[in-house]
């Protein structure tokens, strides 16, 4: 079978490789869908990340094997995949912290998502597949993980209805918490230096836009909060510019998220403002086994379309076009395709 392989820093390179063999617990499963996400190209980019590495792991696609023992699959069935899970005993796990969890960081599916056929491992089975319903394209489901990702993201910090949140950044991950915000009646302000994503941000909800550079965002935010500032800043682009604009937009008492972060990435943060503000940054990692399944459901609803955010798609023989597209900041979402 076909896989996308990394050999060596900004390198992709399509190999062949045999499929493999499952055991008793584990499913087989026909990519059809697998999206790009952030982490991969950090992977493939990043010259501090070793190599070779393991890429894809926003996936879709139809069971062709089961194995022993496993229950609630079948063969021929349509379903969507991630890649870690914890050990639900473990420390981490019982204290809300599962993807601090080593099982988590350790587990994976094989040889990746990027690969005609995916071997999951059994203690993924139960936890991150999950049966697509009747009628949701491939390319929808794909966005299961990275939804998840972002309800979790939201899911640390109280929002609630009439809450004002910031998001800078609107490019593939940024579009994801336009609906989520908008599920949960948050007022919701999108900022970007591309116009043509604000555009999109307000077709997925966004209450208001600003340019980043241009606009004044802590005045917008301001005037849409009654003075107060953003309860909440989500940053998808993390740098110290967009630090001092969190910052400058933020109301007392409210909450920062750094939710694209690179390594290596020491930005100056004010902690006497921070202290004195009781201004709270909060991190988030990856998703959950239960965010996994909230995020499956929300996909079900009308106005979680997210296949709408896709600007190109590619066969699995033609991935490292995708990667390139988005190294070079010139699509938003790239989802690579392997139709059964």
């Amino acid at each position: 079978m076909k896989q996308v392989f990394c050999p060596a820093t900004g390198v992709i390179e399509i190999i062949d490789v045999p499929v493999s063999p499952i055991q008793a617990g584990e499913l087989l499963v026909q990519m059809v869908a697998c999206g790009i996400c952030g982490t991969d190209l950090m992977k493939v980019y990043d010259p501090t990340t070793p190599k070779p590495v393991q890429l894809g792991h926003e996936i879709a696609g139809q069971i062709v094997e089961v194995g022993k023992g496993v229950i609630g699959f079948v063969q021929g069935q349509r379903v969507a995949v991630a890649h870690h899970a914890p050990d639900f005993a473990s420390h981490f796990a019982k204290r809300g912290s599962e993807t601090q969890d080593p099982t988590f960081k350790a587990s994976n599916v094989a040889p990746g998502g990027f690969a005609e056929f995916i071997r999951v491992p059994a203690n993924l089975v139960p936890h991150t597949v999950h049966a697509m319903p009747d009628g949701m394209p491939y390319e929808r489901a794909a966005f299961m993980e990275p939804l998840a990702c972002c309800l979790r993201a939201v899911d640390r910090v109280p929002v609630v209805s009439g809450d004002t949140v910031l998001v800078v950044g609107v490019g593939a991950i940024g579009l994801l918490f336009m609906p989520l915000l908008r599920h949960l009646h948050a007022k919701v302000i999108a900022a970007d230096v591309r116009t043509e994503r604000l555009a999109m941000a307000r077709e997925w909800g966004a209450d208001d836009v600003g340019i980043v550079g241009k606009d004044d965002l802590p005045q917008l935010a301001q005037r849409q909060s009654d003075g107060r500032g953003a309860d909440l800043i989500i940053l998808t682009i993390v740098n110290p510019a967009t630090i001092d604009l969190a910052m400058s937009s933020v109301r007392d008492g409210g909450w920062i998220i750094p939710f694209g972060v690179k390594p290596g990435m020491i930005p100056p943060v004010d902690l006497w403002q921070m202290y004195r503000r009781e201004i709270s940054l909060v991190t988030s990692y990856s998703a959950t086994p239960e965010g996994l399944a909230k995020a499956m459901a929300l996909l079900a609803k009308p106005g979680f379309e997210l296949e709408k955010t896709i600007s190109h798609r590619f066969p699995l023989a033609r991935a490292a076009e995708g990667f390139a597209l988005l190294h070079n900041a010139s699509a938003s979402k790239i989802v690579i395709e392997s139709r059964p």
